[in-house]
């Protein structure tokens, strides 16, 4: 188990150079994910248990739909490589210029593929997931 981290981390810290697929397994009392890696794409995705899936695109947006009071935001989705650690999350920016009751959000999770866990922020908490390598044969 410690090769494969060992491994999955040293991918994952040569990204830049390198394109590696990471695909790991992370759970934590009441919740499990799949979570997929392309460092040479930029992209992470996550399947919950739920059935929910996430996608994380370097550079990737959307404007929002209005809101109930009408407010729009353009959405960016950030993912990024510094060695072992893989940040992902999303900036929320305001469209609408001197909205009083718009504020500008930005959300960070990380994926440290050395210590095996993940740190997501779901909004009320920060869920701390521990993570290991997927069976083999999972790909993208």
């Amino acid at each position: 188990m410690r090769t494969a981290f060992a491994v999955l981390a040293l991918a994952a810290a040569s990204a830049p150079a390198i394109a590696a697929e990471i695909h790991l397994d992370c759970a934590r009392s009441n919740q499990t994910a799949m979570v997929d890696v392309d460092t040479g794409r930029q992209f992470l995705q996550i399947m919950w248990s739920e059935g929910v899936a996430e996608e994380y695109q370097q550079g990737d947006s959307y404007i929002s739909g209005p809101d109930k009071h009408g407010r729009k935001e353009r959405v960016v989705y950030v993912m990024s490589v510094d060695k072992s650690l893989i940040t992902f999350g999303t900036d929320r920016l305001c469209m609408d210029g001197g909205a009083d009751t718009c504020a500008e959000r930005h959300v960070r999770n990380t994926l440290d593929v050395g210590r095996g866990e993940m740190k997501y922020d779901n909004g009320d908490e920060i869920a701390v997931l521990a993570c290991h390598p997927a069976p083999p044969g999972r790909r993208f």
